[in-house]
């Protein structure tokens, strides 16, 4: 499943990015991905589409990376497996 999924989901064309991430997290994750998260995923991905992979994510109330309560994009992009939903240039 996994990439396959989520370029399905982008095939289909008329899903917003959230909803996509937000059956990714619940569909295509194990254990699933609480759905407090994909504001900040969509704001990962976002910022990775426009090239800024130090972009800091916020995370949610009560969520932290290494103890604190942010992230890079590309982290967050590559811990949740978000990668298929980036466009990286060569």
């Amino acid at each position: 499943m996994g990439r396959m999924f989520v370029e399905g989901l982008k095939e289909l064309g008329d899903i917003e990015l959230e909803d996509m991430v937000s059956m990714h997290f619940s569909s295509n994750c194990y254990p699933p991905i609480p759905q407090i998260m994909v504001q900040s995923a969509v704001a990962a991905i976002q910022a990775c589409n426009k090239g800024d992979y130090n972009e800091v994510i916020e995370l949610p109330m009560g969520v932290t990376y290494r103890d604190r309560q942010f992230v890079d994009a590309y982290t967050f992009v590559e811990q949740h497996r978000l990668d298929a939903f980036v466009e990286f240039e060569d």
